[in-house]
């Protein structure tokens, strides 16, 4: 089955190389070539003993943030190496400066993942959240890491595809020593498909514990450093009310443009942040403000020292980092990837963390727990379509109690399901200490 597997993900490889090219382009300009080498396991790291940390994406990286810092503690000497699949993801651990090394996971087979451990000792290998890549699992185990799964998830899509091939997944599961899974479903679906019940636990989520780490203090537009976010730092006023739309997907701008634009002609200090879920989608969303004759500017300009400060209405957020920072300056915030079926939402605790009441979709299978418990607990808005998402949006800001109020709820919400990454910190710890 193994064979099988490697022959499937090397032709689909060479389909997606175009792609990959593409994509680095766009996000890491300069840095297109290492992208793709090390993706094939030409890697320039030094040679030495590391705990790994695959994490796919910025969303994982940014959850698991707290849990590195606190590893770094705790094992001052080790040294942490990151394996990244997206070109945000690295820029972002090389902004935050998180890890001792960050890499692009190598292609997930043999020749690729073997060159990466001619240089890397793994004294531990850490999967967030979804990660089962076979001979990443395999080359490890082989080289005598310890495996764990933090934050562990698998979705019931996955699980019915993985009951067609269980033998295969169980041998992959045999390899991982310990699994800290999200929730007692995750668990169970693990055990399901053969794992040890006696080998894993259900630790909490951890994107409840998440918490921004900057490296540098920020800075705001007049060159001095801030100790807190403002809303100048974007361009705007403190007297302007802001409509935050986060982790946007195609089809949706134009729908947070329509409601933006109603809710404007009430509001006139209102201003509009469109972050979208990829910023090199920031061209085309350019398009559809200009049709609709709304000024914009690109976040990355106000960066610029020569740059000269025009008056827009809305901030393209096409920097890496930075949505938490958006989300707090916020009166409406939307979170995007949840209008239409197939994203399956994004994270709605990033800005519930804050105090802030969210505006979601219907398609949030993704984030289904967190969903139902802000629903729950009147602390979030979950509409249908583009009438329900302009009257709730107008709700929060024609009555800024019931925003504070839902906001404050929301943020409970977070507060009360805290403690997962402590959970999954002591049980690395413990499995590290008797390596």
């Amino acid at each position: 089955m193994l064979l099988v597997y490697n022959i499937l993900v090397g032709f689909a490889f060479i389909f997606v190389m175009p792609y990959f090219i593409w994509r680095y382009k766009l996000a890491i300009f300069d840095k297109v070539a290492v992208g793709i080498k090390q993706r094939l396991g030409f890697y320039d790291i030094e040679k030495g003993k590391y705990i790994l940390i695959h994490a796919s994406s910025v969303g994982e990286l940014k959850t698991i943030a707290m849990f590195i810092e606190k590893l770094k503690k705790i094992f001052p000497a080790k040294k942490i190496l990151i394996l990244t699949m997206t070109p945000y993801g690295y820029k972002y651990v090389l902004d935050k400066k998180i890890a001792d090394k960050v890499v692009f996971a190598p292609i997930d087979i043999p020749f690729c993942v073997e060159k990466l451990f001619l240089r890397v000792i793994p004294e531990m290998l850490i999967l967030v959240e979804s990660e089962l890549w076979p001979n990443l699992i395999f080359s490890a185990k082989r080289k005598g890491a310890k495996i764990v799964s933090i934050n562990a998830k698998m979705s019931d899509k996955s699980f019915r595809r993985y009951l067609f091939v269980k033998e295969f997944i169980a041998e992959i599961l045999k390899k991982i020593d310990f699994i800290c899974a999200r929730e007692e479903s995750d668990r169970n679906k693990f055990i399901a498909l053969g794992y040890d019940e006696k080998k894993t636990v259900k630790t909490g989520n951890m994107k409840y514990d998440k918490s921004e780490v900057r490296s540098l203090p920020s800075q705001d537009l007049s060159g001095g450093p801030k100790s807190e976010v403002r809303k100048k730092d974007f361009g705007f006023t403190d007297s302007d009310l802001i409509f935050v739309a986060g982790s946007t997907r195609e089809k949706e701008e134009e729908i947070v443009i329509n409601v933006y634009k109603k809710l404007s002609e009430e509001f006139s200090n209102l201003k509009l942040i469109i972050a979208p879920r990829y910023p090199e989608r920031c061209s085309e969303i350019e398009k559809i403000l200009q049709k609709e004759n709304i000024s914009f500017v690109r976040k990355s300009q106000l960066l610029t020292s020569n740059f000269q400060l025009p008056t827009f209405r809305c901030l393209l957020l096409d920097t890496i980092g930075e949505l938490t920072d958006a989300y707090s300056t916020g009166t409406v915030i939307f979170v995007g990837g949840s209008l239409f079926d197939g994203s399956g939402g994004h994270n709605m605790l990033e800005p519930a963390e804050l105090g802030k009441t969210v505006i979601f979709g219907k398609f949030v299978k993704n984030f289904q727990e967190s969903a139902i418990l802000l629903i729950s607990k009147k602390a979030a808005f979950q509409v249908s379509d583009e009438k329900e998402f302009y009257n709730s949006a107008r709700r929060l800001l024609i009555d800024a109690e019931l925003s504070a109020e839902m906001g404050k709820l929301a943020k409970g919400v977070v507060i009360s399901r805290r403690g997962a990454t402590d959970n999954n910190l002591k049980i690395i710890s413990e499995i590290l200490k008797n390596a």
